[in-house]
């Protein structure tokens, strides 16, 4: 095993600083990732964009795409939070008010992450790997690792939003549901997916350092927010979602959509932890 250098990371983060900042200045960069940003926001929230003129059809994100996943995922997360932030705020109990919160954050989207995570959840208490993993992961029947994983997840998430008080919600909601979910992304970084066939397919073999680089951007946009937690909550959110991946290339053989959420979900919980403390 070789040692990390540092100069050349550091020379390869400049190297992709230089890219971006190319790209940026290219004509239709704009068009583009606007472009990008309604594949990913329509994948991940059921909330419908104002767009004028209204595209014809919403394709599949792509790498480039998933890269602008924190940044759709915060604006998701901090929408998501007004009703409830302002139900709490007139009377109703903090706990149930986060309950509502949690309850409407899966209904308008959360749910896709949290298949995925109840997917992991059967995958691992199944104790197999490799194919026969994979199809216990793919099986549309809920097993009972699959369930307790969900509820865990919706217990910690309302128990921690309730904690923080409904004042600071949708920032608690905006950082947790982008820092989180670059989790995912360094997930489809560090993963594999040798399958010939799978939503998640072109994404995560195309997904490397550059598109990484694109997605820390993305996600420094709620850096002001709270420096503290959303450095605290990177750090947590990469070490997850690698870990995660490390465990899917090992055990299961590559990384899919399944692992990708779950990560994201794993990411946002340890957010949101950062938050309450």
């Amino acid at each position: 095993m070789t040692s990390p250098d540092p100069a050349r990371f550091l020379a390869e983060i400049a190297g992709c600083a230089r890219r971006f900042a190319n790209e940026a200045r290219a004509p239709g960069f704009a068009a583009g990732l606007r472009g990008q940003f309604i594949s990913v926001w329509t994948l991940i929230t059921r909330i419908p964009l104002p767009l004028k003129p209204r595209p014809a059809n919403f394709a599949l994100p792509t790498a480039d795409a998933l890269a602008l996943m924190p940044l759709a995922g915060g604006l998701f997360g901090a929408l998501s939070a007004v009703i409830p932030a302002l139900s709490a705020c007139l009377g109703l109990p903090d706990l149930a008010a986060a309950w509502f919160a949690c309850g409407l954050y899966t209904v308008l989207g959360w749910g896709l992450h949290l298949d995925g995570w109840g997917d992991v959840w059967d995958g691992f208490g199944s104790g197999r790997r490799g194919e026969e993993l994979r199809r216990v992961m793919k099986d549309p029947r809920a097993g009972v690792f699959g369930v307790a994983g969900i509820v865990l997840a919706l217990s910690a998430r309302a128990a921690l939003l309730s904690g923080g008080g409904a004042v600071k919600w949708m920032t608690v909601c905006a950082l947790g549901g982008s820092v989180g979910r670059f989790g995912g992304t360094v997930s489809a970084c560090v993963g594999k997916y040798p399958w010939e066939s799978g939503m998640a397919r072109d994404i995560v073999r195309d997904f490397g350092g550059y598109r990484l680089f694109r997605s820390f951007v993305f996600t420094c946009v709620m850096f002001p927010l709270a420096p503290f937690a959303w450095t605290a909550g990177m750090i947590l959110s990469s070490a997850a979602g690698a870990a995660l991946a490390v465990w899917a290339n090992e055990k299961l053989g590559g990384v899919n959509g399944d692992v990708i959420g779950a990560s994201s979900v794993l990411g946002e919980l340890l957010v949101m932890a950062v938050c309450s403390v």
